[in-house]
């Protein structure tokens, strides 16, 4: 692609060898120094650590001739730019970075129908439901998200829940290759602020709930500026879907001009003053069951009775989200009673079945909020008792481990700390920040550091009626660790627990009839 059609819809100037512009041929448009080479354009980014402009000579070197850049000058001085390079001056780096992409791939998002999800929990969920409703009605979809990249075909990983911008189009561009008319993408507050969607318009945007979540040095300051960096993703939108029962749905919609639904679980919403014209789904008559080995969940919708293989209210709130979308996009809800039903989420409180009559789960319940919903949901199907594996990621925020520690004290029966992504931090050092907050709580815990032999202490304590949750990691099949990503995965290391469960159950009554049977000789 030329630099000229590279740069159309974008605000620049042209700092020097302006001549160059025309006929300049672009390969790839990067803003990591160390991925760059010959024919790209590099884009200065300043990050939390680092800084593009300091990169410019060693990208330089390795024959990258085209530079964006936000600024000429750095702390009081002019700064040295190569020669012979075209550079480039914008008003926003991350801006022009993201429009940028969507030229050099020629807008493939035009083509499609994007529906974003943002929200503190429950992203993931509803997009998985909603790809499962959207391909009943016969429709190719993508999804972009916590799981992934599914490009309409296969899955693909993805180190961001909301990619780079380059990242987004070019996977748009394979969406829209495979045929794929609908993309489902959950939103990140990171990705918005960062403006990694910049210039996207999506069909609709769905709002699920605010917690605090995400608030640290390298994320957002505040809850405040967390909330409004998910308000923003309603000003990209058409049609605009909340969830009316959390506060925070009101500062969404604020002053924004989309079409506006909501979905509700109460007979009143508790911010109706400002939703007076908004369209509303109601669930109503939720009923929770242990059916099918495990806790479910019953509601009605304009006396249409559902059923979901998940537990709890929160999974409700998640299938009113997906089922107000595919109704705002003019599907009838009613016919997919079947497909709502059978849908079942990689680590998002995700049943592992068995023959012992022992729930287990593996969920992704990472912070205080989310693990608070989790077990207070569990809590609810008067399970014999809920045994808890967890532990926190290492360069996090310390208030993070004890809040999950006092929540994991107050509503499980027996606590198992672990050791979940340690990071670049001590094991010892997270687990005792955990016991910290949970000590205060409960006596009933033990300290495991090594995950696979918490999650078989958990199995081997656990008695039928018992509920197990193994949280954390959820759908991860890693653990991080001095900056390198070994195997592990929870979804093994409980088949693993459960087969050697039932191993030593049958030799202990294989053991229990031989001296029987010894005894009547």
């Amino acid at each position: 692609m030329k630099l000229k059609a590279l740069l159309s819809g974008i605000d620049y100037v042209v700092l020097q060898n302006k001549e160059r512009v025309e006929q300049t041929d672009i390969l790839r448009i990067v803003r990591d120094s160390r991925c760059a080479k010959e024919g790209d354009v590099f884009v200065c980014i300043r990050g939390t650590h680092l800084d593009g402009h300091a990169f410019l000579w060693d990208v330089y070197e390795k024959n990258v001739q085209v530079m964006v850049v936000e600024r000429s000058v750095a702390q009081g001085k002019i700064l040295e730019f190569p020669r012979q390079a075209i550079m480039i001056q914008v008003r926003n780096a991350r801006e022009a970075y993201a429009l940028m992409s969507a030229n050099f791939w020629g807008h493939p998002a035009d083509a499609m129908t994007l529906i974003g999800i943002t929200g503190t929990k429950g992203k993931t969920t509803v997009s998985v439901m909603l790809k499962t409703l959207l391909e009943s009605q016969k429709q190719r979809v993508g999804v972009i998200g916590t799981l992934g990249i599914y490009d309409g075909e296969d899955w693909l990983s993805s180190n961001n829940t909301t990619p780079d911008a380059f990242t987004i189009h070019e996977y748009f561009d394979k969406m829209k290759n495979k045929g794929c008319k609908y993309v489902v993408m959950e939103v990140s507050s990171q990705g918005i602020k960062q403006q990694r969607i910049c210039g996207l318009m999506f069909e609709v945007a769905v709002f699920t709930n605010l917690g605090e979540d995400h608030i640290g040095p390298e994320e957002h300051h505040s809850l405040e500026e967390y909330r409004y960096y998910k308000s923003k993703l309603f000003a990209q939108c058409k049609k605009g879907i909340c969830n009316l029962d959390d506060l925070a749905s009101s500062y969404m919609f604020r002053r924004r001009q989309c079409e506006k639904y909501g979905f509700t679980c109460q007979r009143e919403v508790c911010c109706m003053k400002q939703m007076e014209q908004t369209r509303i789904l109601r669930a109503d008559r939720i009923e929770y069951v242990w059916e099918n080995g495990r806790p479910s969940t019953r509601f009605s919708i304009e006396k249409e009775t559902y059923f979901l293989n998940l537990p709890g209210l929160f999974n409700v709130y998640n299938a009113l989200a997906a089922l107000e979308v595919m109704r705002s996009l003019s599907y009838d809800i009613h016919t997919m009673k079947k497909e709502i039903s059978d849908v079942l989420i990689t680590g998002r409180m995700e049943s592992i079945s068995n023959d012992k009559n022992i729930a287990c789960y593996i969920d992704y319940a990472h912070n205080g909020m989310s693990l608070r919903e989790a077990l207070s949901t569990l809590r609810i199907y008067a399970p014999g008792r809920i045994i808890l594996v967890f532990g926190c990621g290492g360069n996090r925020a310390k208030n993070r481990r004890m809040e999950m520690g006092k929540v994991a004290g107050m509503l499980a029966d027996h606590v198992i700390v672990t050791t979940d992504n340690p990071r670049y931090e001590s094991p010892e050092k997270i687990a005792d920040e955990i016991v910290e907050g949970l000590g205060k709580e409960t006596d009933f815990y033990e300290v495991i550091l090594e995950r696979r032999e918490a999650v078989f202490r958990a199995v081997e304590i656990a008695e039928e009626k018992d509920i197990v949750v193994i949280a954390g990691k959820g759908h991860e099949r890693y653990q991080e660790i001095e900056g390198v990503k070994y195997e592990m995965d929870d979804h093994e290391l409980l088949k693993e627990a459960l087969q050697k469960k039932q191993q030593v159950e049958e030799t202990e009554e294989q053991e229990r009839v031989e001296e029987t049977t010894c005894m009547q000789m």
